[in-house]
């Protein structure tokens, strides 16, 4: 009977778990470049019961295999496309195709940590270096990229021009794994052992914005499904809890 509390209880822990990521895609659903998440779930390994210490059996009594509930068992970003929106602003930038812009935070040392992202709202910032909205930098096949002043173009390779003179060309990469990325913040990926850059072979588009994958309704709808789950453990616990009531209170008295 205590392993019915616990099988429940794992239950509402899982959806709990599953809810906060629904949650989260919602939150993005209107954030530039954003991957929606999801989750799988994976019930606990079986393990053998057994009938002990019964005087009716010669030995102990294999009696089948019981498992205790369900678990997160991964949690996977799915990289489909969003939709490509005109802006008509020469700073954003989106990918048609597969691939990745590359940036950088800076680190104390002054070195830069290379991040990957979809997200192409670029801007200048006062020193006239190209960065993200977040203020890390996009860089170049030079290293960071300077935009002096001028009319800024963007070609389909990501080529730089400024009054009709080349700047930098944005350093773009594919992945041979994109599922291996380690996401970080709502459109960042780190770069893992288990994945290798590739040529980048899409396209850019300069006054495109690349919108978040996330279909909302069906994440609400998700959201309400999750909601029942939760309800039926959690009613499936207090019937555990009523009848361990009934038995202290009762059944003990006889």
């Amino acid at each position: 009977m205590l392993r019915g509390l616990y099988t429940a209880y794992t239950g509402m822990e899982a959806q709990q778990h599953k809810m906060d990521i629904v949650a989260n895609n919602l939150a993005n659903a209107t954030t530039s470049g954003f991957k929606q998440d999801n989750v799988v779930f994976k019930s606990f390994e079986e393990v053998l019961a057994i009938k002990i210490n019964d005087p009716q059996t010669v030995s102990n009594k294999r009696i089948g295999k019981m498992t205790l509930g369900v678990q997160v068992d991964n949690i996977y970003t799915n990289f489909e496309q969003g939709a490509l929106t005109f802006t008509d602003d020469p700073n954003s930038i989106a990918i048609e195709g597969e691939g990745m812009f590359t940036i950088a935070s800076l680190n104390e040392d002054g070195t830069l940590s290379e991040r990957f992202t979809r997200d192409g709202s670029f801007t200048v910032n006062q020193n006239g270096t190209l960065v993200t909205k977040d203020g890390f930098y996009v860089l170049g096949e030079n290293g960071l990229i300077t935009v002096p002043q001028g009319q800024m173009s963007i070609t389909r390779d990501g080529s730089i021009y400024v009054n009709d003179e080349l700047v930098d060309k944005m350093q773009m990469t594919g992945f041979d794994d994109y599922s291996a990325l380690k996401k970080i913040g709502d459109s960042q990926f780190l770069k893992t052992d288990r994945t290798e850059k590739t040529d980048f072979i899409s396209t850019v588009r300069q006054g495109y914005q690349e919108d978040s994958n996330v279909n909302s309704v069906k994440e609400m709808i998700e959201m309400i499904n999750l909601q029942r789950t939760y309800e039926a453990n959690q009613k499936v616990l207090t019937t555990y809890d009523s009848t361990l009531e009934n038995v202290v209170n009762n059944v003990g008295r006889v």
